[in-house]
């Protein structure tokens, strides 16, 4: 005895498969006795926490431009400029990247088709139940998202014994200990196929949970429901379409499932292959750290299509996953509530030059840079930063740098080695919530560096003998290789792509203020 669980493609004759009774009885009678998010992940369950967040090879010319007085000028052999004074050169600079990151598991790919779901149909033989009830050859299922969307698993029931269920005789995704909601089902028919024939069926009322996926099957319980986090999506801001939906809590497939619902409440009334801009705001909350309950986490940002909707998976799921999974301590998300706004025509500029002094003679002097931009079907435009140096500015070499906030973002793993690792909670909380928007325009002002990253935290300003005293005796302990001194951001109606760099000079610091003219 035991279930049709296993089918062959192109079969000529109804052959299956079978997972005999016995390894199905053996599965888990219980729920695990510890949590069961430790039980299946682990501490930190190996996943590398925030790599995901930067593209593989972002800023490589944004990295070597900050060694050259301006933008997109390249060595006259082909290779990447010379260093100059005490700026390190783009080979060092990404050998510590590569250090910071080595080991890391790849981040996500916003053209990979991996993080969509696609339902398969089991093998065995299914009957409908109308009834609502679980019994041995009906229909269950396992659903992953409710609401205006409905996405998961239709399976068939192998064996019930009072609230004891036993399903499928064959793994959902052998994750073992799961907390995965159990509803019932119905199939609505079956479609033949010549490559294999399947089922297609409903998910029905949630009856109780799945707390184990294991290769001879699936095991749950009938009575209390797995809390399901709610997904309010709303489409073409005030007074547009508004998606309701429940998606599974489950560290792994959580931050898939509320993109899924996200994005396919853009495609309902959308699309995601028209030259348009897409605006979206994704605010979380969560329970488990005081920091995230008082302030949700927002994520929000700008891309462009054709494709840019598609694109946004990793700013959404990267975040999530470095949350739900993170080393420290267990979070809950417990609400996710997201916007899209259409823009059209596409808007977008491209940071095509950068003017300004190249000499100053004090630091406190106020000076102007203008970012020049190349606006689509726009033509040419300024915007225009005055800033004002601060007094303490020691003489020497600075670069000015106009990007994107997102650059900038994707800068970091290189100007501060190690900030992509935080050792602590509230550290990875900063770094989520940086400013990384593809419409905000930044003018920054770099000094060559002289910060200490310790533990995913920049400490600045340190005085040199404790600062050699602090990197002597931690080994995790690494020098910036550039310095923030100034930061100015603007948000744009475009998506501002490219860079320019510029070199500065301080020839001289202001005089300190007489007793006379102090208040």
């Amino acid at each position: 005895a035991g279930a049709l669980a296993f089918g062959w493609s192109g079969s000529l004759r109804p052959i299956a498969g079978v997972t005999p009774a016995a390894e199905m009885l053996a599965l888990p009678a219980t729920r695990p006795a510890t949590d069961w998010r430790e039980a299946a992940l682990g501490t930190g369950g190996g996943v590398d926490e925030l790599a995901g967040l930067v593209p593989v090879g972002v800023d490589r010319e944004l990295a070597r431009d900050l060694e050259t007085d301006t933008a997109a000028v390249p060595a006259p052999d082909g290779g990447a400029p010379a260093a100059r004074g005490d700026w390190p050169d783009a080979a060092g600079m990404w050998r510590r990247l590569a250090t910071d990151l080595a080991g890391a598991q790849p981040g996500f790919d916003p053209n990979a088709t991996g993080w969509l779901l696609h339902p398969m149909g089991a093998a065995g033989a299914g009957t409908a139940v109308r009834s609502g009830a679980l019994v041995p050859g009906g229909a269950c299922a396992v659903p992953l998202v409710t609401g205006d969307a409905s996405l998961g698993a239709i399976g068939t029931v192998t064996w019930v014994d009072g609230d004891r269920v036993l399903m499928m005789g064959h793994p959902f995704m052998q994750r073992g200990p799961v907390n995965l909601p159990l509803a019932t089902a119905e199939i609505q028919t079956i479609l033949p196929s010549r490559e294999m024939s399947f089922k297609m069926g409903s998910v029905g009322a949630l009856v109780g949970a799945v707390h184990h996926d294991q290769r001879a099957g699936l095991a749950g319980r009938l009575g209390p429901v797995p809390a399901l986090i709610p997904v309010r999506v709303q489409v073409g801001g005030a007074g547009g379409a508004v998606h309701e939906f429940a998606v599974a809590d489950d560290p792994l497939l959580t931050p898939t499932l509320v993109f899924w619902a996200v994005y396919n409440s853009l495609l309902v009334a959308g699309d995601d292959a028209s030259l348009q801009n897409l605006a979206y705001t994704v605010r979380t909350t969560w329970e488990g750290e005081a920091g995230l309950a008082a302030r949700p986490l927002e994520l929000r940002g700008v891309t462009a299509g054709p494709g840019g909707a598609a694109g946004v998976a990793r700013e959404i799921m990267g975040p999530l996953t470095a949350l739900l999974n993170n080393a420290h301590a267990p979070l809950r998300l417990t609400a996710v509530e997201a916007t899209w706004e259409v823009r059209r025509p596409l808007r977008t500029a491209r940071v095509s030059g950068l003017a300004g002094p190249r000499t100053v003679a004090r630091a406190g002097d106020e000076v102007t840079f203008a970012v020049e931009l190349d606006v689509r079907d726009g033509g040419p435009d300024v915007e225009e930063f005055h800033v004002v140096l601060p007094r303490h500015l020691a003489p020497g070499p600075y670069r000015v740098v106009a990007a994107s906030a997102a650059d900038l973002f994707g800068l970091e793993a290189q100007r501060a080695p190690g900030r992509f690792q935080p050792t602590n909670l509230p550290g990875m909380i900063e770094l989520l919530r940086t400013e990384r928007s593809g419409d905000v325009l930044a003018l920054a002002i770099l000094a060559p560096g002289t910060s200490l990253v310790v533990e995913g935290r920049e400490l600045a300003n340190l005085p040199e003998s404790i600062a050699e005293t602090v990197q002597a005796g931690n080994l995790g302990v690494q020098r910036s290789l550039a310095d923030y001194v100034l930061r100015m951001d603007r948000r744009l109606e475009h998506l501002v792509v490219g860079h320019a760099v510029r070199h500065l000079e301080i020839k001289a610091t202001p005089a300190p203020v007489g007793e006379e003219r102090r208040p």
